[in-house]
């Protein structure tokens, strides 16, 4: 029975992490793929407030043999990265463990939704990381069975969920709007331009999730 795992864990845990944590204000996520080899994170979307400086850090990192820009869309960029031999403790426990990404994003602490074929391959992996000392946090485990809607996961950052959830309190969506980005920024202690990416990328995700689940049902 298939076992879902989310948690969350130290940028410096795994190489990927550690190589993209090198400004303020970047975001990383991960492009699903079917992992070969040791290529277990070849491709991620990264926002970044200054693209150029993060490439060049990324480059001159000594764990990474190549960068490429392969896509620009809208305030994001999807990357193609090739590693040297190195390969950091995670990433190796997630591929002897048998583990699939579902799911990868953050910056200093990242969260992963793990699939595992069973609990068996649970185990192994938590065996693993105990053996090699990788601390991580396990917010939630489920099966598919147990929970269904788990296939709708939303993808939101901890900042856009705050912004959304602070746009809806003050009724920024609604029709009169009754309430302004100053105030979002005032309950988020940020700047109304930061509130308004924040609102806006949210919002963004919500409704590509949404669309993509259920737009087939409405077609007509």
């Amino acid at each position: 029975m298939a076992v879902i795992v989310e948690l969350t864990i130290d940028a410096d845990a795994f190489d990927l992490g550690r190589v993209t944590s090198v400004l303020d204000g970047v975001h990383i996520e991960l492009e699903r793929v079917v992992p070969t080899g040791r290529d277990i994170m070849p491709y991620f979307w990264a926002e970044a407030p200054d693209f150029e400086a993060f490439e060049h850090a990324v480059r001159r990192n000594e764990l990474v043999e190549s960068l490429e820009a392969l896509s620009h869309v809208h305030d994001r960029v999807l990357y193609h990265v090739i590693w040297h031999d190195t390969v950091t403790n995670l990433t190796r426990i997630l591929e002897s463990s048998g583990a699939t990404i579902l799911q990868a994003h953050g910056n200093e602490r990242w969260v992963f939704n793990l699939r595992f074929r069973d609990h068996v391959g649970l185990r192994d992996f938590h065996n693993s990381c105990q053996e090699e000392g990788l601390e991580f946090h396990v917010d939630r485990i489920y099966t598919l069975e147990e929970d269904p809607e788990g296939a709708f996961e939303l993808g939101l950052t901890d900042e856009q969920h705050d912004a959304l959830v602070s746009a809806v309190e003050h009724g920024y969506f609604e029709v009169p709007r009754g309430g302004k980005l100053s105030d979002v920024a005032a309950d988020l202690g940020i700047s109304q331009q930061a509130a308004s990416e924040r609102v806006r990328r949210g919002a963004n995700r919500v409704l590509k999730k949404v669309l993509n689940e259920h737009g087939g049902e409405n077609k007509r």
